[in-house]
């Protein structure tokens, strides 16, 4: 399959990268530096463009079958990095027809997912918000944008994101997760690819812990 994936150049975007590789899949990675990709593999494009421009975007997701988001805030990025970002690239997806969309979100940053919680891990969410309420808010208005698009879309929310080597299995779905659960980025995005190469959790989100 054709993947495209943006903030390629993060934890899970390089896992993603890598993984998609080695599984037979060819890739685009859209970054704003080549240099950002700190390797190179057969198979594998990468493309300079900022994600703010629907030009860019549009030639990045042109023919491809799937694409992945894994945009995070860094030390200088806008507020709503994530929320311009996201609606970026659904306009050039629709305007494409590109259906398949997977987005790495934050844990608790949907609000139909956060009633599925208990009331301990609620108050937990809300004092995250609280202190990180700039990324909070930009991924809670993401989470919105994807929901709203009309795609194929999946959202993916993880508990503590960890650079551990990932286990390969790892729990998913609609659950209250444990307070202390984490999991690898390794993981994250083999669950990601998963997901699209099995056609799993369409219009549905999930969370995921090891």
């Amino acid at each position: 399959m054709k993947f495209t994936i943006f903030g390629a150049s993060g934890g899970t975007g390089l896992q993603l990268i890598d993984q998609a590789i080695i599984k037979g899949h060819t890739v685009k990675a859209s970054v704003r530096a080549a240099d950002r990709i700190p390797f190179t593999r057969e198979g594998l494009t990468v493309v300079e463009g900022n994600v703010f421009s629907e030009e860019d975007v549009g030639s990045a997701v042109e023919g491809q079958d799937a694409v992945f988001v894994a945009l995070g805030a860094t030390a200088g990025s806008p507020s709503d990095l994530c929320l311009r970002g996201t609606r970026s690239i659904v306009n050039a997806m629709r305007r494409h027809k590109v259906k398949r969309l997977v987005v790495l979100t934050g844990f608790g940053t949907s609000r139909e997912s956060r009633n599925q919680l208990g009331i301990g891990m609620r108050m937990i969410v809300k004092l995250v918000s609280l202190i990180t309420f700039r990324e909070f808010y930009d991924k809670e208005r993401q989470d919105g944008i994807v929901r709203k698009s009309g795609l194929d879309w999946t959202i993916v929310q993880p508990s503590r994101l960890t650079n551990e080597p990932g286990k390969g299995r790892y729990k998913h779905g609609a659950f209250t997760p444990s307070m202390l659960a984490k999991i690898s980025r390794d993981d994250v995005a083999r669950f990601m690819i998963d997901s699209v190469e099995h056609a799993r959790y369409i219009k549905q989100s999930s969370f995921i812990h090891d």
